[in-house]
């Protein structure tokens, strides 16, 4: 009877040994990002008006949290409060093999806020590195318009560079 008792006694801290593990364990492993809000950035953009946005004095940003709050919140995950791009140096998925979920897809490269526009200029990774640019024109209202998105070649690594690789086609 004494053994039998013993042994239920054991199983049963056993048990609660392995739930308190499993319970530690999953608060552990980080929670895959969520979805990007969708933004529609117009189709067709002439090249004198991209080479046009970046003509402002910008205030040059390196930090992603340093965004304006309205562009900000279309580089964090929908309901929630992460970012889905990374600042420059930064982890972040390159490729398209996804070892971590919770680790963003996006890094800044550098970007850029002036009186009325924002630009982001960022690496995506996936099936090939990618480096795109995405301008926003500010609000009064707090919102932020898509002005253009596109393509380069080539990551930038200032302001002069991009404006040069827009005005020669390099960022399409």
């Amino acid at each position: 009877m004494r053994l039998a008792r013993r042994t239920v006694i054991a199983v049963a801290l056993l048990c609660c040994l392995l739930a308190v593990t499993i319970l530690v364990i999953r608060q552990r492993t980080p929670k895959p990002l969520g979805e990007a809000p969708s933004v529609r950035f117009p189709s067709a953009v002439s090249q004198t008006t991209k080479v046009s946005l970046l003509r402002d004095d910008f205030e040059i940003v390196t930090d992603v949290s340093a965004l304006p709050s309205s562009v900000l919140k279309l580089f964090q995950e929908k309901g929630g409060a992460r970012f889905l791009l990374a600042n420059p140096g930064a982890k972040f998925i390159a490729g398209d093999v996804i070892w971590d979920a919770s680790v963003p897809h996006r890094r800044l490269v550098l970007a850029g806020v002036s009186r009325d526009r924002c630009f982001v200029h960022y690496e995506q990774g996936g099936r090939g590195l990618s480096y795109v640019i995405a301008v926003f024109g500010l609000r009064p209202n707090k919102s932020a318009e898509p002005l253009w998105s596109g393509y380069c070649a080539k990551p930038a690594d200032n302001l002069e560079t991009l404006r040069s690789r827009i005005a020669d086609g390099g960022c399409s």
